[in-house]
């Protein structure tokens, strides 16, 4: 009669993971996320900073553009109600406001809320655009987050008297104005 161990050895096969192979794994998956998370967190921080200037200066050509086609001054300003200019340098949103000449009314042509954790300031007046598309003096609104990764926390549209804008990155050691 075979032995019955020899039998059961002879027919088991290996597969699987040992738990020596398992707990190298697992160790090796934890020092990565440690490694990572702060990377993929400070990534996600400037995405966001930058879609916010993006927007920002989206709305900086959108008011030009809308001042030369309609031939009225047309105001990029922070808001409270998205219907009235707040006239503070904390914009907690932004609304791009000009005369309809057809029916003399003010029509709003873009209302827009900055993103959670973002902070926007800029110009109490707004910025406001001729219908030559000019303004009378140099702009700057700037979009910043209050942490430290990335070490570039802020971004500036800043618009020049031509009416022309551009963004830039700035440290600001993790705090805000």
């Amino acid at each position: 009669m075979p032995n019955r161990h020899h039998i059961a050895r002879k027919g088991w096969r290996t597969a699987g993971f040992t738990l020596i192979e398992l707990m190298v794994t697992v160790a090796v998956i934890g020092v990565l996320a440690v490694v990572a998370v702060p990377a993929m967190t400070g990534l996600v921080n400037a995405y966001r900073l930058n879609g916010a200037a993006g927007e920002l200066q989206t709305a900086v050509q959108l008011a030009r553009s809308e001042a030369v086609r309609r031939n009225v001054q047309v105001t990029l300003c922070g808001s409270t109600d998205g219907l009235t200019c707040s006239g503070a340098t904390a914009w907690n949103r932004w609304i791009v406001r000009g005369l309809d000449p057809a029916n003399n009314t003010i029509d709003i042509l873009r209302d827009e809320t900055p993103a959670g954790g973002l902070q926007v300031s800029g110009p109490a007046a707004g910025i406001v655009f001729r219908s030559s598309g000019r303004i009378d003096a140099q702009a700057a609104v700037t979009t910043c987050m209050p942490v430290s990764n990335p070490g570039d926390n802020r971004r500036a549209v800043t618009v020049m008297i031509s009416g022309v804008s551009s963004i830039s990155k700035s440290n600001g050691g993790g705090a805000c104005p």
